[in-house]
């Protein structure tokens, strides 16, 4: 695996796979490695936005800003967004200033003097160039790849006069590191049957490519010295219809097929994105899962903003798990990286109605993936069920450097109810990323066993005999408990016997819970 990694996530789409990546780098999936992660939306108040916002501010405090091994939070996360605004300026024909070009079709003569109203009015009807762009392109991609562009070059322009705005200098450092040293491996998320991520897959390397010289001073080209992988996803969710006015641009869920079948078509054909991406994965399914009816029955769509918070999808995981793949490509000794005799497209398939296991989402590397994601597993368990990590770091002097009330240690506690399984005040479960991708595949097998996902409330949780029920399939990882003993006893007793015990930072807490917990349920 390379030592540092970037990566783009582009609309709710995009927010949701680096949400599931953050999530493999948190189960230790990339040891020793620094991510740099650049998330990009129109609509920066989007609930998904939100949502990996807060995920990836709770991760660094965890991590500290360092790379380790063998432990989770293991990769050194750089977090960076872009979000072109559209406040002053909220619709196309603001931006381009379309009134004026209107008063210049018709010279005093009678002649045509300036055709561009003209070839704006080939591309755009009146109502999306009006609609606003607050909550994204709606799936106007003929508008959206131009305005991504035009937004890109505008922050670089800032940049470069030295305009104190945020995106303009988060979009500098971002283009700094990746024009650094080159050969660096770049993972595109997206899907293509919206607006945004459909609209920005094609453009983003070129316009990476045309600004970065101005605002980082290097001459190297982005595209040239560096490697772009995509995943291209097709419609994998639909949702009610929003309510609109008769003439107003909404994205509608009946259109996300004919949507991913026109784009894929464009890529197919597009010399610009078969020459500049080195690999593109395409994934989809055919049963479409109703977003809206998760819960609490159908409820009406909405077009964004904080009310936009989609719920995580296994698909999300499985294109987290291309992102892996293509990294593991870039660092192949049989040969030279993505050269031009390899193949360029992949493609994967599964049975609908069969549990979703390792292997499915990480292939060859399914055994270390299911390893990984079950510490976690566990360890978010223990947190909710014991309070372990709270308990080890008050037990007696093992860590007293450890504040078990400090920030750290609330920043794992949030962060682990945002993966597994969080509590509300009726001590009711408040479905996480794990649950919501149980919960969105109908109840049906996905990694672990349904004991968990079918509980309901804390209690019921806490009857759940994890260290036997977690794993399924023949010879499941599992640890015996005695009969007068407990899973928290069993664990605190080969956690108190497991690694130096002069080793008492937050780091060598959650460096010897992982040791444990492999050790209970792997034997290493």
């Amino acid at each position: 695996m390379p030592k540092k990694l970037f990566l783009i996530g582009i609309g709710g789409t995009g927010m949701r796979c680096l949400e599931s990546f953050v999530h493999t780098c948190a189960m230790g999936m990339y040891d020793d490695t620094e991510v740099e992660m650049l998330a990009l939306d129109t609509d920066e108040n989007n609930g998904n936005f939100s949502r990996l916002r807060t995920l990836v501010n709770l991760y660094a405090i965890i991590n500290g800003g360092k790379t380790k091994q063998n432990t989770f939070f293991s990769a050194k996360l750089k977090y960076y967004e872009f979000c072109p605004r559209y406040d002053s300026k909220s619709n196309f024909d603001s931006i381009c200033d379309y009134a004026t070009l209107n008063s210049r079709r018709i010279d005093k003569e009678h002649k045509i003097s300036d055709p561009t109203a003209d070839f704006v009015d080939m591309f755009l009807s009146p109502d999306v160039r009006c609609m606003n762009l607050q909550h994204g392109y709606r799936a106007q991609t003929q508008m959206g790849s131009m305005l991504m562009y035009y937004a890109i070059k505008k922050a670089a322009y800032e940049a470069k006069t030295g305009e104190n705005k945020k995106d303009a200098q988060s979009l500098k450092d971002f283009l700094s590191s990746l024009s650094s040293d080159g050969k660096h491996p770049v993972f595109v998320f997206g899907s293509v049957f919206g607006g945004t991520g459909a609209s920005s897959i094609p453009v983003i390397p070129l316009a990476f490519e045309k600004v970065a010289p101005d605002i980082t001073g290097s001459a190297s080209s982005i595209i040239d010295s560096n490697f772009f992988g995509s995943i291209v996803l097709t419609n994998y969710f639909n949702f009610t219809n929003v309510k609109s006015d008769a003439n107003e641009v909404v994205a509608r869920s009946d259109n996300f097929a004919v949507n991913s079948q026109a784009a894929l078509m464009f890529y197919k054909e597009n010399d610009t994105v078969k020459t500049t991406y080195k690999r593109l994965y395409l994934l989809g399914r055919s049963e479409v899962r109703n977003i809206l009816d998760d819960e609490a029955g159908s409820r009406e769509g909405v077009t964004g903003g904080e009310e936009q918070k989609n719920p995580a999808d296994y698909i999300e995981l499985i294109a987290a798990f291309a992102a892996y793949h293509f990294f593991k490509e870039a660092t192949r000794d049989d040969q030279e990286p993505f050269a031009k005799d390899t193949e360029r497209f992949y493609c994967m398939s599964y049975n609908s109605g069969s549990k979703l296991d390792f292997n499915l989402f990480a292939q060859d590397d399914g055994e270390i993936f299911k390893k990984k994601i079950g510490s976690l597993t566990v360890a978010s368990l223990l947190s909710l069920t014991t309070d372990f990590f709270r308990s080890m770091a008050n037990s007696g002097n093992m860590f007293e450097t450890v504040d078990p009330d400090g920030k750290q240690m609330q920043a794992l506690k949030s962060y682990l109810a945002m993966f597994d399984f969080g509590v509300d005040s009726s001590e009711n479960l408040v479905s996480g990323w794990l649950p919501q991708m149980y919960n969105g595949r109908g109840s049906q097998g996905i990694l672990f066993g349904k004991a968990i996902f079918n509980c309901k409330t804390l209690k019921e949780l806490k009857k759940i005999k994890f260290n036997k029920d977690l794993f399924t399939g023949d010879k499941p990882p599992k640890f015996d408990v005695g009969l007068f003993s407990s899973i928290f006893d069993e664990v605190k007793k080969k956690f108190i016997s497991t690694l130096p015990e002069n080793r008492n930072s937050f780091d060598d807490l959650l460096l010897r819970s992982y040791a444990t917990i492999v050790k209970l349920y792997f034997n290493e």
